[in-house]
């Protein structure tokens, strides 16, 4: 099976891993001659800030893997080998994040507060069952905010065996897998009473997703957030003069923001359930996406928001089904990036009107007859895949127009054009 264009970077290998080539070219329209993937400096690709800063230096060059920059983190907390701009930007945000938690985790009212969380859980559930409205993260609600996620939590599980029973449906060829190594992310449902608000408290604190996979930052999460809700250990006095401010991650806006850290896991699934039904989704297709863990609930939000803020667009079904068998964070974020890009497209080539899938690629058809896909890649280069994807007979139109989220070589932009394609660079949303 040959790769084809921007799903390589999910693995050591590519993103887009997967994508095949359905057409040969044509008489006559003879291929640019093929680029190796380039090094590049950083400055070709992300701003300063995001190479070089008080905590850390990013190597360079620049190695692209399958149109993803590969960066190497340098810091004192070690370092970070990540893929693509989107990736980056959210590890050297989360770097004075986990200065912050050192530093705090090195007091002794810390360690204090560790020691009482670990002798809290009989107590913890007996107060909720004797004093639900004060174990609640919204006091205010009530019991009433406890048996609407009781009543959710007892849906979705009837759901699930129901589903089991029955076929969800053709599995997407093609897919890219996980990288090697790669595991699922925990499960991050809670529980109707909303234990995790203190994790949540602490990531918005910190400017930080309180779902990350950072494997540095998550254990120190683990502990603050078991110190303060199970020890009582104070957060706006512990890092009150240390606030991280509002960069939550690259890619998730105010609305997706402000949702993560206010609402428990359970609350943010529910309102994805209704956004995804609201556009047309069926509700076994969008049962299977919401028990995809590898979506974290930041993601899961970050999707639905984005696709429901594309009114009145047709066969959003197609876009849910394949984000229901995604596998592995990059691809995850590939697929949210690309969406959002979609999401605010402006209709110079007519409005979008139906939404479909070249095997990771989003695309839409408008109603002058046009295709528009979106891939959030960093830079795009004309090799093999990229003819590939140039090609792909799912892909035709009178007018056809690729959104990068990044760059492109002046081959790559030139060719894809001899295919028809007119491309757009620094689509980045």
């Amino acid at each position: 099976m040959r790769n084809s264009l921007f799903p390589r970077a999910a693995t050591a290998a590519c993103l887009l891993a997967g994508l095949l080539s359905l057409a040969a070219p044509a008489a006559g329209q003879a291929l640019l001659p093929f680029e190796p993937a380039p090094a590049l400096s950083g400055a070709e690709l992300a701003p300063a800030a995001l190479l070089q800063g008080p905590l850390h230096k990013v190597a360079e060059p620049i190695q692209i893997k399958g149109f993803f920059g590969r960066y190497v983190i340098e810091s004192k907390f070690g370092t970070f080998s990540v893929l693509g701009v989107d990736m980056l930007s959210v590890r050297v945000n989360e770097l004075r994040a986990i200065e912050a938690l050192q530093e705090v985790q090195r007091s002794q009212a810390f360690q204090d507060s560790l020691v009482r969380a670990a002798q809290a859980p009989v107590q913890l559930v007996q107060s909720a069952f004797t004093n639900p409205v004060g174990t609640v993260e919204n006091v205010g609600q009530g019991l009433g905010s406890v048996l609407t996620r009781v009543g959710f939590l007892a849906r979705s599980s009837a759901q699930t065996l129901a589903d089991s029973t029955s076929s969800s449906g053709p599995a997407v060829s093609g897919l890219p897998g996980p990288a090697p190594g790669e595991s699922p992310p925990p499960q991050f449902n809670g529980d109707p009473f909303g234990y995790n608000k203190a994790r949540r408290d602490w990531a918005q604190q910190l400017g930080i997703d309180p779902y990350t996979s950072n494997p540095v930052l998550r254990p120190l999460l683990d502990n603050a957030s078991a110190a303060s809700f199970a020890g009582s250990f104070a957060i706006n006095t512990a890092i009150g003069a240390v606030s991280m401010g509002a960069n939550l991650v690259v890619g998730f806006d105010t609305d997706v923001r402000d949702a993560v850290w206010n609402q428990p896991p359970v609350d943010l699934a529910r309102d994805n359930e209704a956004r995804l039904l609201a556009v047309g989704v069926s509700g076994r297709t969008t049962r299977d996406f919401l028990r995809n863990r590898w979506f974290t609930p930041s993601q899961q939000t970050a999707f639905a928001v984005a696709l429901a803020k594309l009114p009145g667009i047709s066969n959003a079904e197609s876009v849910v089904r394949v984000a229901s068998q995604v596998q592995g964070e990059n691809n995850v974020r590939f697929l949210v990036q690309s969406l959002r890009m979609l999401a605010t497209y402006d209709g110079r080539a007519g409005r979008l009107t139906k939404l479909g899938m070249s095997t990771l690629v989003p695309f839409a058809i408008t109603d002058e007859g046009a295709i528009v896909a979106a891939a959030a890649i960093d830079y795009a280069y004309w090799d093999q895949a990229a003819a590939d994807f140039a090609q792909r007979g799912d892909l035709r139109g009178k007018h056809k127009v690729l959104l990068v989220a990044g760059g492109a070589s002046y081959r790559a932009q030139e060719a894809f054009e001899r295919k028809g394609w007119q491309v757009r660079i620094a689509q980045r949303p």
